[in-house]
């Protein structure tokens, strides 16, 4: 019996084609994975941009003060022309070098809405429990990117004088 095994092999050409095709699935499955995870980060940093320059504190009429007999922080807050969702806000109130943070739930009397586009809100803000007598405040948006709630940046401080 007489068996003969013959040896082929795939030629360059096909190798070639092979390889191009390979490195080409493995592109398009690495790209299609990483530009939806790039594209929420840039979402998410531009809305931020957004809500830092649209959100801002009100100081030339008078409401933005401190009320030192009944312990309440007054804030009138405005929110530009730009549309994001503003999801909180977080007021920083500092008093003697020591800083609160307080957020949407810690606005009291039925304040606890936040301004709309192109709108200008009073907040009152309950600050007994802190020690000393706040002098300065500080606001930073926090707005909705998709499913989470994304932190901003400081977008505005007033020095805060009596009511």
């Amino acid at each position: 019996m007489n068996i003969s095994f013959r040896k082929k092999g795939i030629s360059a050409v096909v190798a070639t084609v092979l390889i191009i095709l390979i490195t080409v699935a493995a592109v398009t499955i690495i790209w299609a994975a990483i530009i939806p995870m790039i594209n929420n980060q840039i979402s998410g940093s531009t809305t931020c941009l957004n809500a830092v320059s649209q959100v801002g504190l009100v100081t030339d009429k008078g409401y933005t003060c401190y009320d030192e007999d009944n312990d309440i922080i007054s804030l009138q807050v405005s929110h530009g022309a730009e549309d994001f969702a503003l999801a909180d806000l977080q007021v920083l109130v500092s008093a003697g070098g020591d800083t609160t943070s307080f957020k949407k739930e810690d606005f009291t009397s039925g304040f606890n809405t936040l301004p709309g586009v192109n709108e200008e809100k009073v907040i009152k803000i309950n600050v007994s429990s802190m020690t000393g007598t706040p002098d300065s405040v500080s606001i930073a948006p926090v707005v909705s990117v998709g499913n989470t709630e994304e932190p901003c940046d400081v977008s505005a401080t007033a020095v805060l004088s009596a009511c």
